[in-house]
């Protein structure tokens, strides 16, 4: 859970001290500098976003204001702070500050009344998020959600924290609680905030100046590498573009420090954190972190010179570490037992208690994850994590998820009504369940004592009280696995299956009441470029795995695949602007106007690369060979002669282009979170490219961006678990197939139930076709073998046939 406690600035921002009078209901301190009378009262502006989130603030008494000049002149004209609440609808905090703080008459006249208040969905906006998330925990060492900023005029941060408790809990940071500090209420931090604005603004204003270019040093990943004169140089003008003057060779070696030995090093750090009970890593707040559990389970299947440098046995005990891992998430509460899915990440150590949001990038990258792990185990039809593929892919393209138009929805709600007709939400609501209910809904006595044990039921419910304080979930069960059904066949002497049928019947007897009776949580509807294209690869990829492995899986398959294809479609039609050859980020009740970010980019290339591989449909291909020079010529740091503001000269992929609105700094995405990093899904996208389509340029740019980060890599390997992949290709090459005319399957079905691990693609060639783009685009063409047949590339620039 996040702290609710107030981040202390120390030596950079407001310093929320006692000043001025705080006790009092309205603001009053005086001082030199006081702001100018507004023009004329704020209205709520929140309806006119196309954003869902933005839009259930409509009826706020806080006067919201969309993030554009109107908003910003409007603070500099009058000469008052900013206040930027940065959030998502599926978060529950999110949605407990909208209702107890937003709508409190004192909080939103004091925010009206005295500074500009202006709402953003980090998922319209991450790069906007990325920064000040990246000031909040400069701060205080942690982040979440909402994110609240006070900023000056000219968007710089003056002071920040997380979730604050709602007014009137407590009034002074000194007082305590039993000897520990408690936390600020809005009315507090707004009042102090403001009395520091009016009594010492130069003070304020410059300090916010210099934590931005503090911001820009802790922000300077992939900044660091480069030769030459390491002096950024300014801009001669705001509009300065990025270009280069020399031609470059791509047919040369890049030459880096990072080596294999990076990785051994990421999984010895990985190793020491990791949980060998219950999985995961660390203690509390167990996020998903799939780029890490992917690195744990591409170890055995790495090339055997890499296994070399890690150690064989270790290599077994790493994937080991990530697939029980994965067993403890499938079994855990945070995954939904009863509809499907996954939420967000685990509250508790065990898994037992999630924060309920289910995220559409959490279910897809998840899908992958054990996509790899059902074909690490053999990727039988019913093999272990088979049935969880087939769940979590039917979640993504169900209803809830899935929308009418082809593409797919952000997020369902953590909060929502218990039953019709109730008047306020709840935290987890749909997902819990009383043991008296449990009893009733289920009936037959045996069905419900089995299902009971095997999903931790109890009486007094099964949350622990010190993650409860406030009696949120009191009597309430999350349902998490505890006795799986082996284990209940020996205990109750009953054959297994007999177990998994009664357990059956209880889960759909429960899936039909909580559908029936329960209110289901809001869906945030938007529909964002980079999180389909994370969708629209898991399930391409799931699709040709299940296509390979039976009849019986052929249909699920085809669905899958089916509404990939749709889905990407969609985006095209919607989000592409072909004429001027935009990108955008957002489909909401039509195409909201914010360009595709990097991010954006790169997810839907990588969704492009596994469609055509999974279909030979060459359209896909040069759609992503197209979006992928666009990426390139809007968010690449080249390696111009001149270092300059805007380019710092080391390669890799900037998250916005140059001159992006509201933006103070420009960042590089490296680091992996709990999504994989644009970097490092860039960088396997140029590698594939390059591969794919015989492009030296593609090779060239991927081996500088993950030298980019050089620096930082050394030092801290395991942040970086996508880029480390990327180090295979780069000093081993890759694994090159050529599929010509319509050769027997049989080998196309190792290719598509490979698990991830290092480069391979898989590129289909026509002999009888001379005339089409992949042929004129790929000047290999001409030399392909002609005969039907698969064949891997070889060292020496010929094809070995390998389906003989």
């Amino acid at each position: 859970m996040m702290s609710a406690q107030l981040q202390q600035p120390g030596n950079a921002g407001v310093q929320l001290t006692a000043v001025g009078d705080v006790s009092s209901d309205t603001a009053g301190p005086s001082g030199t500098m006081q702001p100018n009378p507004p023009a004329e009262p704020l209205r709520n502006r929140a309806q006119d976003s196309k954003s869902p989130y933005v839009r259930t603030h409509s009826d706020s008494l806080v006067a919201w204001q969309l993030l554009d000049d109107d908003a910003v002149d409007r603070a500099k004209r009058e000469n008052k702070l900013i206040f930027l609440s940065i959030g998502f609808l599926a978060s529950h905090y999110c949605h407990l500050t909208r209702q107890e703080s937003f709508s409190n008459h004192k909080v939103a006249s004091l925010l009206n009344e005295n500074f500009v208040p202006i709402l953003i969905d980090r998922e319209e906006r991450p790069d906007l998020d990325n920064i000040y998330m990246s000031y909040n925990q400069s701060l205080s060492g942690s982040g979440g959600w909402p994110l609240n900023v006070f900023l000056t005029p000219e968007l710089e941060p003056v002071f920040s924290g997380t979730y604050w408790a709602a007014p009137g809990i407590q009034d002074d940071v000194t007082s305590v609680n039993n000897g520990v500090e408690r936390p600020l209420d809005w009315l507090v931090v707004i009042k102090k905030v403001l009395a520091s604005w009016m009594d010492e603004e130069p003070r304020v204003r410059s300090e916010a100046k210099k934590m931005v270019v503090e911001l820009s040093h802790i922000s300077a990943e992939g900044t660091l590498n480069h030769s030459g004169n390491d002096l950024l140089q300014l801009a001669t003008s705001s509009s300065q573009v990025e270009s280069t003057t020399a031609t470059v060779d791509y047919s040369r070696e890049v030459y880096g420090e990072v080596d294999l030995d990076q990785i051994e090093e990421a999984y010895e750090r990985i190793t020491r954190t990791f949980d060998a009970m219950f999985g995961g890593f660390g203690v509390v707040d167990k996020f998903l972190t799939s780029a890490k559990l992917s690195l744990l389970m591409r170890a055995t299947r790495f090339p055997k010179v890499v296994q070399d440098v890690v150690g064989p046995n270790d290599c077994d005990y790493i994937t080991g570490m990530g697939l029980h891992t994965l067993r403890r998430i499938a079994a855990g509460a945070v995954h939904d037992h009863i509809g499907g899915g996954f939420h967000r990440y685990s509250v508790t150590r065990d898994w037992s208690l999630p924060a309920f949001e289910k995220m559409l990038i959490d279910n897809a990258l998840l899908l992958g994850l054990f996509l790899d792990a059902w074909l690490l185990s053999g990727g039988t039809k019913n093999g272990e994590f088979a049935d969880v593929v087939i769940e979590v892919a039917d979640y993504i393209i169900g209803e809830r998820i899935l929308s009418r138009h082809g593409g797919f929805y952000t997020s369902e709600a953590a909060d929502s009504y218990n039953r019709k007709g109730d008047k306020v939400m709840r935290n987890g609501a749909y997902y819990m369940w009383t043991r008296k209910e449990f009893d009733t809904i289920v009936g037959d006595e045996q069905d419900r004592e089995i299902a009971a044990t095997y999903w931790n039921v109890h009486e007094h419910g099964n949350v622990d009280r010190e993650y409860d304080p406030y009696d949120e979930f009191l009597n309430q069960n999350a349902l998490h696995i505890v006795k799986n059904s082996a284990r209940l066949s020996q205990q109750l002497g009953i054959s297994e299956d007999e177990v998994k049928q009664r357990i059956g019947t209880a889960k759909e007897k429960l899936r039909l009441y909580r559908e029936k009776e329960r209110v289901q949580p809001d869906v945030d509807t938007k529909i964002v470029t980079a999180y389909n294209g994370m969708a629209i690869a898991a399930l391409t990829r799931t699709a040709l795995a299940l296509l390979h492995t039976s009849t019986d899986a052929t249909e699920q398959g085809k669905k899958y695949l089916e509404v990939a294809k749709n889905a990407a479609l969609f985006i095209k039609k919607e989000l592409w602007d072909d004429n001027k050859k935009i990108l955008y980020r957002v489909y909401s009740d039509g195409r909201a106007d914010i360009e595709g970010f990097a991010e954006d980019y790169a997810y839907l290339i990588e969704a492009l690369i596994e469609l055509y591989q999974g279909t030979a449909e060459e359209s896909w291909l040069e759609w992503a060979d197209e979006l992928q020079t666009l990426q390139i010529k809007h968010f690449y740091d080249h390696p111009t002669p001149t270092p300059t503001t805007a380019n710092a000269r080391c390669g890799a992929f900037y998250s916005t282009i140059l001159g992006a609105p509201y933006t103070l700094l420009r960042i590089k995405d490296a680091m992996d979170t709990s999504q994989p990093s644009t970097n490092a899904v860039s960088v396997s996208n140029l590698f594939r490219l390059g591969g794919l389509l015989g492009d030296s340029k593609y090779t060239y740019l991927a081996k500088e961006s993950v030298n980019a980060f050089g620096v930082e890599m050394l030092e801290h390997p395991h942040l970086f678990p996508g880029l480390l992949c990327g180090i295979i290709p780069w000093k081993l090459g890759g694994s090159h197939w050529i599929a010509v005319g319509t050769p027997a399957s049989v080998k196309l079905a190792e290719f598509h139930k490979e698990t991830r691990a290092a480069l391979c693609t898989l590129r289909y060639q026509n002999p009888r076709t001379s005339d089409s783009w992949l042929a004129r685009r790929d000047r290999r063409a001409a030399s392909f073998p002609r005969e039907d047949g698969v064949y891997a590339l070889s060292p020496d620039g010929t094809y070995r046939r390998v389906d003989k």
